[in-house]
């Protein structure tokens, strides 16, 4: 009774849980299409202020040299154009796919300081939509019979002991 008890619980713990997927990844792609607007917008003005001065993005970047301020700016900006690059690349993917792909992708290349903000502003919802239902459906089934075999792990010993005596 105890055991079942236990993966009873087990399984509705792993069913709350998992039926926040969608809704996290829902965040996550919000927080990265914010992430490439304020990228898109200092890279362009990076390239205007470039283009102003007869340069291109590389040799402008190339210049940012002479002092330690100046090369920490020039890293700094080479990191902002490879994120949104990356960004623009990824971004179209995540929008157009479903709740399974798009949370296979956010644990294929996660982007850390986009997941960060989505888990600092994320709160959990009981399931509303279809995805989310199945998630915790999902969720329930593997949490519980993860949960027995967890339980099942520690007796499994005294088991086979018992049988071999019993077949001795």
């Amino acid at each position: 009774m105890i055991l079942r008890a236990l993966t009873l619980a087990g399984g509705i713990v792993s069913a709350g849980i998992a039926a926040q997927g969608p809704g996290f990844t829902r965040a996550y792609v919000f927080q990265l299409e914010a992430a490439e607007q304020r990228l898109a917008k200092v890279v362009a003005d990076f390239d205007a202020a470039a283009q102003a001065a007869g340069l291109n993005r590389e040799g402008a970047v190339a210049r940012l040299r002479g002092s330690a301020l100046l090369e920490r700016r020039g890293l700094d900006l080479r990191r902002n154009i490879e994120r949104q690059g990356w960004l623009e690349a990824t971004l179209p993917r995540l929008q157009s796919a479903g709740p399974f792909l798009r949370c296979y992708l956010l644990w294929r290349s996660p982007d850390a300081e986009a997941l960060r903000a989505a888990l600092r502003g994320f709160a959990p919802t009981a399931p509303r939509s279809r995805a989310e239902w199945l998630f915790a459906g999902l969720g329930f089934t593997a949490g519980a019979t993860l949960t027995r075999l967890l339980l099942w792990l520690p007796t499994w010993p005294a088991r086979f002991r018992r049988r071999r005596a019993l077949r001795s």
